[in-house]
């Protein structure tokens, strides 16, 4: 029986090191290695769509040419980690005619904007 426990807890503890722990702030975690999607809303801001489906929405420092092309492709040096994207991660957009433009991330946003009112 001992076994069967012993085994049980390691798994939770893998699992609970697994995941990312949430900033005491109660901020969501996009985790560089689990974005499934994303579409830019204007060259400041991206929503991007996780392996769960959980949406956020990325604010840029600045504007960040090409993004809105629908060619383009985002690039994060940092795809295979388990850390949260957030403030002050560098990404990258490689989009045809401008080339390859460097970003900085200013803040990260659990769910998709809300729509502009008419």
């Amino acid at each position: 029986m001992k076994s069967k426990n012993a085994v049980l807890v390691g798994a939770l503890m893998g699992a609970m090191l697994a995941t990312p722990v949430l900033a005491a702030t109660g901020e969501a975690c996009l985790q560089h290695n689990r974005i499934w999607g994303w579409r830019a809303l204007d060259e400041r801001t991206l929503v991007a769509t996780d392996q769960f489906q959980h949406r956020f929405t990325i604010h840029l420092q600045g504007g960040c040419v090409g993004l809105t092309d629908g060619a383009s492709q985002l690039v994060f040096r940092t795809w295979q980690n388990l850390s949260c994207v957030g403030s002050g991660d560098l990404i990258g957009v490689r989009s045809p005619g401008v080339g390859f433009v460097t970003c900085s991330i200013a803040d990260v946003q659990p769910g998709a904007p809300a729509a502009a009112p008419h």
